[in-house]
């Protein structure tokens, strides 16, 4: 899958912890759903201390029918040795039933990923496993083995 992300936001450092604040524009490719949008905006919350960070996102315009969706995760470095590091992540997401259904409530999907690091020069290498229930990009459930080379500017 091919996406771009542009943030921008606001942050404040206190001592070993944070506070930050912000917007992020999403362009994905493709979605296996035509319900959901492949450009939209999400405004976020977070909390950092040490090495575990708290973000809150909410969506207004994810859905096409623009009912607002919601996604909270935690992200913590779990072991540094040398410039290699170990990062785990868990999610949760809260997405409106389709219309459809009787009383529509909210459903409720699962991620998580372990991912190891590390600086290569300018670039950043990963590599890691990632599983999720949420059927919007890809059609099953099973964990998937990645690896990523990126840069930021």
């Amino acid at each position: 899958m091919i996406s771009a992300n542009q943030y921008a936001g606001y942050g404040v450092r206190r001592g070993t912890g944070s506070f930050e604040i912000g917007v992020i524009h999403r362009d994905y490719r493709e979605m296996l759903d035509s319900a959901y949008k492949l450009h939209y905006f999400e405004g976020f919350a977070g909390v950092a201390l040490g090495n575990v960070r708290a973000r809150v996102y909410v969506s207004p315009d994810y859905l096409r029918d623009s009912r607002t969706t919601y996604y909270g995760e935690v992200n913590a470095r779990l072991l540094r040795s040398g410039k290699w590091s170990l990062n785990g992540h868990v999610g949760v997401s809260l997405i409106p039933e389709d219309k459809t259904v009787p009383n529509p409530g909210m459903n409720l999907y699962r991620d998580w990923s372990l991912q190891v690091d590390r600086p290569l020069g300018r670039f950043s290498f990963s590599a890691g496993v990632a599983q999720t229930n949420y059927p919007v990009f890809r059609s099953n459930q099973h964990a998937r083995v990645y690896a990523s080379i990126s840069r930021a500017f």
